[in-house]
């Protein structure tokens, strides 16, 4: 999930104005009839900010400010801005919402092009800029996001009369399943995809997938190759110090380079499965510790444990520590080798100081809720992925479909990366509910 969708973009801001752009022109294409309508419809809703950005292709693109309580329950309790990018391709179009679990989505995803919907990216509370300026973690919860999304369907559904789909990848395609939970009539169909549905904090079923995932010769090749990076720590640990300076990092948050270092190893398996990675390219046991180091940096997957991105990370971090549930290690396999950690520990890496209790009971009622009277849910998940092993469990409704990938990992469980076929057989299923 952290690893494999894209996180907290970095996007040029630009000096919000609550009405259109006739003052400014900061597009060579002239405004057209349909832009200005746009405009003059946006201008119309409360507690909207808006400003033109780059077209997506033909498509006029706006960047949002929405207005949002930070407790839907009580709005005595303040509000911060939530940043939503409009891609507009017709006022009778259908829409599709995509619901991410992190940062601000610039591109319109799959469904849109192959629905031909106008697209609505939302930036989930507490990632980026769509933060309180005092962050009150008790306000973080799968409830007040999609009581976020909720409003917003509320606000653009007054200019967008079509059907809507949500739709959202990994985490966000959790939070488009909660979001249809909560709000059953907001939208006409749902695609998460790869939406993974943890038990506990800590999924156990996690641990058996490492033993049988792949080959036999795949995963003692892993093995091994955990075991050689510990076992090279001591000549390891300086260049990757010498790297992480030279880069500008630090991983003070999740205890210094050596802990780093193990929990990198730790999360090996994990990460490998989930990208797709090739095991003929894992260094062979007569590797240095150069080449140990190198093939750890070029994989990127040591980026989640930089400080920056622990911090950027928090909010997701929070919610799977607190309701959502996640994945854990196991030490013991590694004795004395593994010097910085022991036992089980989380894969959550919430920095602040803060205890967290996790509450089981909406996994629960979510899975309750899709075996029963769930409908018009299309998940789509990846044969090889790690996190499918927590995929969604649908019992018995036959109202709900989902549709496993052979092959495909969690950056490319598409519909348009399926086998012909199915791809068609997907299609069917979604435009069935529109």
């Amino acid at each position: 999930m952290r690893k494999c969708y894209s996180l907290l973009i970095v996007l040029c801001w630009f000096h919000f104005i609550g009405c259109g752009l006739s003052a400014q022109q900061p597009f060579v294409h002239e405004t057209s009839e349909t832009v200005e309508q746009l405009e003059r419809k946006l201008f119309d809703l409360p507690d909207v900010q808006f400003e033109r950005v780059e077209n997506h292709g033909d498509d006029p693109s706006f960047l949002l400010k929405v207005k949002q309580p930070i407790d839907h329950l009580d709005e005595k309790k303040g509000f911060f801005y939530q940043r939503v990018l409009l891609v507009h391709r017709g006022f009778d179009q259908n829409v599709v919402i995509n619901t991410n679990g992190y940062g601000l989505e610039q591109r319109p995803g799959e469904l849109s092009k192959l629905l031909d919907a106008n697209y609505i990216s939302v930036e989930h509370r507490y990632f980026g800029p769509s933060t309180p300026e005092e962050k009150d973690w008790e306000y973080l919860t799968i409830q007040q996001a999609t009581a976020d999304y909720h409003h917003i369907r509320n606000l653009l559904g007054q200019i967008y009369q079509g059907k809507w789909i949500a739709t959202g990848i990994s985490k966000g395609g959790e939070t488009a399943t909660y979001y249809r939970y909560y709000y059953p009539d907001d939208v006409s169909v749902t695609v998460p995809y790869v939406a993974p549905f943890p038990i506990g904090l800590k999924d156990q079923r996690f641990y058996p997938f490492f033993e049988s995932a792949g080959t036999q010769a795949c995963r003692e090749k892993i093995e091994a190759f955990q075991l050689n990076v510990l076992r090279n720590k001591k000549e390891i640990l300086p260049r990757l110090k010498y790297y992480l300076k030279g880069k500008g990092a630090q991983v003070k948050l999740i205890g210094g380079v050596e802990a780093a270092l193990e929990l990198f190893v730790l999360e090996y398996p994990f990460s490998f499965w989930q990208s797709g990675k090739d095991c003929n390219k894992i260094p062979d046991a007569d590797a240095s510790p150069e080449e140990l180091l190198d093939y750890l940096v070029d994989g990127g997957d040591y980026w989640y444990l930089l400080d920056d991105s622990t911090e950027d990370l928090a909010a997701h971090y929070y919610q799977h520590a607190t309701q959502l549930g996640y994945y854990g290690y196991r030490t013991e396999r590694f004795g004395d080798l593994i010097q910085k950690w022991n036992g089980e520990p989380s894969a959550c890496f919430f920095p602040y100081d803060k205890t967290l209790e996790f509450d089981p009971s909406i996994r629960k009622d979510v899975t309750d809720w899709l075996q029963t009277d769930a409908e018009g849910i299309v998940f789509i998940y990846g044969a090889v992925d790690t996190w499918t092993v927590a995929q969604a469990e649908l019992g018995e409704n036959k109202q709900v479909q989902k549709f496993i990938l052979p092959g495909k990992h969690h950056g490319n469980a598409r519909i348009r990366f399926a086998q012909p076929d199915v791809k068609e057989e997907i299609i069917k299923r979604i435009k069935k509910q529109l």
